[in-house]
């Protein structure tokens, strides 16, 4: 059973009005013997003058909380990859499948923790290996707020970046007209085998945890959150033939474009670079899961009936 003593805030990016509600959760945990610390950025953002570098969080704390919505708690669970410390998310926004807890619910949080009564996830996250070709790919956010470093490790010599998603990787076309012709295949020990190709604006590479997000949009499968699979799904397909598929994630998959065309690597639906012809992108299981604590009125099927209204 894991102690709890310090927990890390992060604030959803340009969003100072979160000042009072910070004020507020802080003096709830102070109530139960645990200390609030700020990130630098939300410090900076609400006008506080203590707050540390994400870095320096890592190495204190015991919980990291998300402030905002599923959005805030993405960017969070992949900067704070390999830290292996748990992450929750108060739900700030609409849907929230992933922010677990609603705003005024963070006393029921503190008395989980302080009694033990939660439990920890591990949760499958994939790794991609771009192999580039063209300029050199710049990340960049793409709704216009800063989520923080995606973890990355870049071998320029070999023009290989490495990545990770907790929802998906989107291949997807970035010219309004036209498509974009992705293939799909198994790497084995010898070689990369294809399986699949088609002609369409997309294909979207998803975690059982991301089944609910884009790929539920796009005619995907609805998988249960802590099973050990990746989910392939077109994005509206050029062709009748193609439909979701479920795959083992011990798969190593790669992906390529047979033409050339305007395309976009997307991770998580928060940064994107550009996905040229000759490119490859290589998914497979990251070697850490993350790490997702829930209270103990936890119910991923509670969860599902409220969200899709199911009688």
């Amino acid at each position: 059973m894991r102690r709890f003593r310090n927990i890390g805030v992060i604030l959803r990016p340009n969003m100072p009005s979160l000042a009072a509600y910070y004020n507020e959760i802080k003096a709830i945990f102070k109530h139960y013997n645990l200390t609030t610390i700020l990130d630098s950025s939300s410090a900076e953002m609400i006008q506080e003058s203590e707050g540390l570098t994400f870095e320096e969080l890592l190495q204190c704390v015991d919980l990291l909380l998300a402030v905002g919505g599923d959005g805030t708690l993405l960017a969070l669970i992949r900067r704070s990859y390999g830290s292996q410390i748990p992450v929750m998310g108060v739900n700030m926004g609409r849907m929230g499948f992933l922010a677990e807890i609603y705003r005024n619910e963070v006393s029921l949080l503190c008395e989980c923790l302080v009694n033990g009564e939660y439990s920890i996830h591990e949760a499958l996250m994939l790794e991609g290996e771009l192999q580039w070709h063209g300029k050199y790919p710049l990340f960049v956010d793409t709704i216009g707020v800063h989520y923080g470093k995606t973890a990355c490790v870049h071998s320029v010599e070999e023009k290989i970046i490495h990545f990770f998603a907790f929802n998906e990787f989107t291949l997807m076309r970035s010219d309004t007209f036209g498509m974009i012709y992705p293939q799909i295949s198994i790497v084995t020990e010898q070689d990369c085998k294809p399986f699949n190709s088609f002609g369409g604006d997309g294909l979207l590479i998803s975690t059982p945890h991301g089944s609910t997000a884009y790929n539920i949009s796009a005619g995907g499968p609805i998988l249960y959150p802590f099973s050990e699979n990746i989910i392939l799904t077109p994005i509206c397909a050029h062709s009748l033939t193609q439909c979701p598929l479920v795959l083992s994630s011990d798969l190593v998959l790669c992906f390529e474009l047979l033409e050339p065309s305007a395309a976009s690597l997307l991770i998580d639906g928060q940064r994107r670079t550009k996905f040229e012809f000759g490119s490859r992108l290589f998914v497979r299981k990251a070697t850490q899961s993350a790490l997702l604590l829930h209270t103990k009125n936890y119910d991923y099927f509670k969860i599902l009936r409220e969200k899709f209204r199911w009688g």
